[in-house]
């Protein structure tokens, strides 16, 4: 059996995450030869991924990638078998490397994610790296979502992502003229928007982008409600119309009292802040993830 130097079992380690031990008996089976190694390691891991493809997901990690000119960001959800898996060093790097790569390669969807020669190393893709991610963790390890914003005009897209990184919101804010001079003001503003997405989760920026179906569902449930009342159809009709109100201001993201500040709503913020800086500020688009939801 071919003797294999520690120094290039460490370097396969590096590159790969797996333990020392797989990485020693894959350069010992190619005696020595790294390239060989790697594509034995991602084989187990493919191989791993296959058997385990049925198992049941319901842990994760959410993670963000922002430009650094905040023109383009993308948000990604990767779905595995533990929380101990998903809190893990390898799964952190595996999520960043797939958000920067939805974000610089623009796939179509997660097939398409998945065969693309990464964007910073066109010897590899996010296969290959999630073979390597499976062959350290044994788990099954999937790509669920991903979703990518490109500012077209002016504004700047933006994210946050919660503690626990179970919940992440990715968010594209508009100005109605170049704000590169207020880039940190607007850095703010759009990630305090994204705390508030996180923790009300908003169906929709405004009452008007609401299914018609959800609202008169709405209705229905506040009329079923009161029809044993006996107030007048006139009274009965404002109460409902009152009811609808306040489940605007429940779904609604700018109808919302605003987290930071319960004396006004997210639409006065962004108003107040738009004021401050001499620019329109507008929400163009949001996406809100948590695992398993």
């Amino acid at each position: 059996m071919t003797k294999v130097n520690m120094d290039l079992v460490k370097q396969l380690r590096d590159k790969t995450q797996v333990g020392m031990m797989d990485c020693k008996k894959a350069l010992e089976e190619t005696e020595g030869d790294f390239d060989k190694a790697c594509e034995i390691l991602r084989k187990k891991g493919a191989a791993v991924a296959a058997k385990r493809a049925d198992n049941v997901t319901n842990h994760g990690r959410i993670e963000s990638f922002i430009s650094p000119d905040f023109k383009t960001g993308a948000l990604v959800e990767v779905a595995c078998e533990t929380d101990f898996s998903a809190n893990t060093e390898a799964m952190k790097h595996f999520v960043d490397n797939v958000a920067q790569q939805v974000a610089l390669g623009n796939p179509a969807d997660i097939n398409a994610l998945m065969a693309q020669p990464l964007a910073t190393n066109p010897q590899s893709s996010a296969r290959h790296l999630l073979d390597e991610l499976v062959a350290k963790i044994c788990e099954s390890i999937k790509v669920n979502r991903f979703v990518r914003f490109a500012v077209s005009g002016n504004g700047l897209v933006n994210a946050y992502i919660h503690p626990g990184s179970t919940v992440g919101v990715l968010i594209e804010l508009t100005t109605d003229k170049d704000a590169s001079a207020h880039l940190d003001a607007l850095k703010t503003i759009a990630k305090d928007v994204c705390m508030q997405i996180a923790v009300t989760n908003p169906l929709c920026t405004q009452s008007d982008e609401l299914d018609q179906t959800i609202i008169e569902k709405e209705r229905e449930i506040a009329r079923e409600q009161l029809k044993d009342s006996g107030k007048p159809a006139q009274v009965i009709d404002k109460i409902v119309e009152g009811k609808l109100n306040k489940f605007f201001q429940e779904v609604c993201l700018l109808s919302q009292g605003f987290i930071k500040n319960d004396k006004q709503t997210v639409a006065q913020y962004i108003d107040e802040s738009s004021k401050k800086l001499g620019l329109t500020i507008k929400v163009k688009q949001f996406k809100r993830f948590a695992i398993g939801r």
